[in-house]
Order: structure tokens, then C-alpha cells, then sequence
């Protein structure tokens, strides 16, 4: 039998928590005027206050750092739900952030010949600026909507201290933030973290760039990193086809050099501490429905049964 949460701190020698997360949900407008309103759909936040204001002793200490969930395409602010109340409790601050999901990287860039196309879009969106297949303003780029969510946060609740998370420029302190996300959120929270020196990069159904004209993973996976890669953690179904093929996905993570820290660990059938892998997966559900399998990884639905791996991801430390 896998651990709960409550077990897990019953072995590091706190007592079992009752969870009090608040959440509740701010529209990218109200932080910011310049950002437009096509994709205007409400970050939603989480937080814990017994464990960022009180500091009650039967509860994880502050973390303080921020878990930055980045929604897969087409999806929304309410995206990992379960997997950030989960950090939430973990003494993380996390937003899901909302952002332009509309087009895929595997759309824009699995046909195109060109090594930097999965880079050059990804960048688009984080930072704002023109690709050939999108073109962000720096406005509705992921980094000034963190900011200006951060900004609004620090303003309206400041006993929660969200501006710990910004320098005194009002820039991201990347080395506060854990990046995470599903599917596309996750491709881009691995380049982000190849780029800045972060807390860790949690890829969920990702990093999924491959170039299928070139018959290659994307050229970005093989840049120097930040971050060291002791802090990247992959958790992918082995029946999900979205964006490449399981294959694919294997050489991937063969280029980010994941494979360094062991084999894939089947989470379904191993035990806690998934013999400290960095590359996470399973058979469960079983299913042929490729959509099904790519979600699975972070549905809320199944926040009871991978409670042990989310946790594991977000807590492990780099040897």
C-alpha cells in the first residue's frame, strides 16, 4: 500500500494536517490593462494561511517558494486543481496562470523543418515576441502576467507575502519558483528552467517536442541548463500518443539527460521514494483513449492515487 500524504509526514516527524486551502480566482485584465482580453479566463490561486501566516507546528513549514502551474492548450485556470492544493499544503504558494493555449507546439512545429521552430514558439509565449507560427505582445506573455498577478496579490493580500517572489525591479525571482504545468505548461515550465536557475521543473504528460520531419527531439533539449537536472521531474502515461509517441517521449528525455538519474519508474507499482527517479510513469488507467492517458497524470480525479507522486515530485530533493 502507497503512503498518504498524512503518512508522509508521520515518517519526517510531523503529525497528520487538516487541509485549509484557500483558493479563489483573478482575470489577467484586472492586473494588468495592456493584456488583451481574447484569453481572459481567470488565473486561480492557492494558498494555505495556517502554514504562510500562522505557522502552525503541525503543519509543513513555508516553503517560500511559489508553484507556477502552466494549463496544457486550450486549457484554463481551473487545470491542476488537485495538484495545487496538493503543493498548497505542501507550504508552497501556487497559481495556475492562464495564457494564449490556443495552438499547440506540436501543431505550429512538428512539420517544420526548422530546429528552433518548438523553441522559437515556447519563447513567444513566455516572453513575449514573434515567431514564425505566433506572435505575443509582452503584455500577454507568461512572465508579465505572473508579474502583474504578483503585483495585484502583494496589494490586495499582503499578510501572505507574495512579493517575495519578485526582485526589487519587480522581475520573477526565478530561484523562488518551482515551474510546473501539463502537456504544452509543461514543455514550456522545461524551457524555463533550462533558461533560469529555478526551484524545479515538474513536466506532466511533457516535454513532448519532437520534430517528426527531422526525426529528432527539439533542439532546445540539449542546451546548457540553468537549473540543474537533479530538479526535473517527468510524469507521463506509456499509452499517451498526444504530440509524439511514447518513443519519441523516451528520446526526449534522453536529451534533457534525464535518463542519467535510472530508467522510468512505474509510479502505479512502486513504492514512495520511486527509487529517487526523475522520469515517472504508468500503466493507469488502462486505456486505449490517448487523451484519457495524457490528462491522467494530473486529473484531479486521480489526486487520491497519485498523492504520493505529486508529493515526491515536489518535495525531492537533488542529491
Amino acid at each position: 500500500m502507497k503512503p498518504t500524504l498524512a503518512l508522509l509526514m508521520l515518517f519526517v516527524g510531523l503529525p497528520p494536517m487538516i487541509a485549509e486551502v484557500t483558493s479563489f480566482k483573478i482575470l489577467p485584465t484586472t492586473t494588468d490593462p495592456q493584456i488583451g482580453r481574447a484569453y481572459d479566463l481567470a488565473h486561480t490561486i492557492y494558498v494555505n494561511r495556517d502554514i504562510v501566516i500562522e505557522h502552525l507546528p503541525n503543519l509543513p513549514a513555508d516553503r517560500h517558494e511559489l508553484l507556477l502551474f502552466l494549463p496544457g492548450t486550450n486549457g484554463s485556470g481551473a487545470g491542476g486543481a488537485g495538484f495545487c492544493e496538493l503543493a498548497a499544503n505542501l507550504g508552497y504558494h501556487a497559481i495556475s496562470l492562464t495564457y494564449d493555449t490556443g495552438t499547440s507546439a506540436a501543431e505550429a512545429c512538428a512539420t517544420d523543418r526548422d530546429p528552433k521552430c518548438f523553441e522559437d514558439f515556447r519563447l513567444a509565449l513566455i516572453e513575449g515576441g514573434a515567431s514564425k507560427h505566433l506572435t505575443v505582445s509582452r503584455a500577454d506573455s507568461i512572465e508579465n502576467r505572473l508579474i502583474k498577478l504578483l503585483v495585484l496579490l502583494q496589494q490586495r493580500r499582503p499578510r501572505e507575502n507574495w512579493r517575495q517572489f519578485l526582485t526589487e525591479g519587480q522581475t520573477l525571482k526565478w530561484d523562488a519558483i518551482a515551474v510546473s504545468g501539463q502537456s504544452q505548461g509543461g514543455g514550456h515550465a522545461a524551457l524555463i528552467a533550462l533558461r533560469h536557475r529555478v526551484a524545479r521543473a515538474v513536466c506532466l504528460g511533457a516535454p513532448k517536442d519532437f520534430n517528426k520531419m527531422l526525426d529528432a527531439p527539439a533542439a532546445w533539449y540539449e542546451q546548457p541548463s540553468a537549473t540543474s537536472k537533479a530538479l526535473f521531474f517527468t510524469f507521463n502515461h506509456v499509452e499517451d500518443h498526444q504530440g509524439c509517441t511514447p518513443a519519441e517521449l523516451q528520446r526526449n528525455l534522453r536529451a534533457l539527460k534525464l535518463t542519467d538519474f535510472g530508467p522510468a519508474v512505474d509510479a502505479a507499482t512502486s513504492q514512495y521514494p520511486f527509487n529517487h527517479a526523475r522520469i515517472l510513469c504508468t500503466t493507469y488507467p488502462s486505456t486505449k483513449k490517448s487523451k484519457e492517458a495524457h490528462t491522467s497524470v494530473v486529473a484531479t480525479a486521480n489526486a487520491a492515487r497519485w498523492e504520493t507522486v505529486w508529493t515526491y515530485m515536489l518535495t525531492e530533493q537533488a542529491p
